[in-house]
């Protein structure tokens, strides 16, 4: 794991990350809290379960922007990966876990970056402290989700690198920023099937975030209390399961990867 410091540190200094990432989650904070989101009126529980809804999405969305920041290393380091892979000792899956845990780490440091926006600017907008009920949960479950998300991509990234060429890169980046736009805003105001909720990894990680934020059980639709609960203990758990499968699959593509000559990838 001697690379995780390394990988770590280049991923934090990337500025799509700040500028792409964190800047314009911040600034969608920003308008939910003081333009056309926030509603001033009720207790602190339905203050809280309000703000966990657009903490649980916008988080997510930062995660997505986070797996794109990550995974398109892997498409133009390709060639030299091969040549490693096959004449040094790095192996495929010790080059995942370092990536993996260099994930959750800038995973949690994201989470608490918004954690603290979302106190901070909520905070100020209603005028009565509104912390989150479980920051442990919260962190823990954002740990999760950077395994995933960046898991995820790199399933993409390495099918597109292996079978399709560069030149279907452009979109498949894009492919973790729509799933979070279409399935996030789903959960957070229309009522999904109940199975699909169970099975998309997207709304498992809005959920248990809803519920690190909140303290509340998360339900169908996060803000209507009044559709089907959810149970966390199995979100969690189902949530697992699709990071122990991806990480497998990440190994076994990874073993078969191509290299590829970047100019495959421009577009005319």
């Amino acid at each position: 794991m001697s690379l995780l410091p390394y990988y770590i540190k280049g991923i934090v200094s990337n500025r799509r990350l700040w500028v792409a990432g964190v800047g314009q989650m911040f600034g969608w904070l920003f308008l939910v809290a003081y333009v056309f989101g926030a509603k001033s009126s009720g207790t602190q529980s339905v203050l809280l379960s309000g703000i966990a809804v657009w903490y649980g999405y916008i988080t997510l969305a930062l995660f997505a922007v986070l797996a794109m920041t990550i995974v398109t290393t892997i498409s133009y380091a390709s060639h030299s990966l091969a040549y490693s892979f096959r004449y040094t000792k790095l192996s495929p899956m010790s080059y995942i876990l370092n990536l993996i845990g260099s994930s959750s780490v800038v995973g949690i440091i994201l989470s608490v970056i918004m954690i603290l926006s979302t106190f901070a600017l909520f905070s100020e907008r209603f005028g009565v402290s509104l912390p989150p009920s479980e920051f442990g949960t919260a962190i823990g479950v954002s740990a999760l989700a950077g395994v995933f998300e960046f898991a995820f991509g790199a399933a993409i990234v390495l099918l597109v690198v292996n079978y399709l060429g560069l030149q279907s890169q452009g979109f498949v980046n894009f492919l973790p920023v729509m799933l979070t736009i279409f399935l996030g805003l789903s959960q957070a105001f229309v009522t999904l099937p109940k199975l699909l909720v169970y099975l998309s990894p997207f709304n498992e990680i809005e959920s248990l975030l809803y519920l690190g934020y909140s303290g509340q059980t998360p339900h169908v639709s996060l803000s209507d209390p009044t559709t089907a609960i959810l149970n966390s203990q199995l979100l969690l758990l189902a949530l697992i399961a699709w990071i122990a499968i991806l990480v497998s699959v990440d190994g076994f593509l990874l073993k078969r990867l191509k290299p590829r000559q970047l100019e495959e990838g421009r577009q005319i």
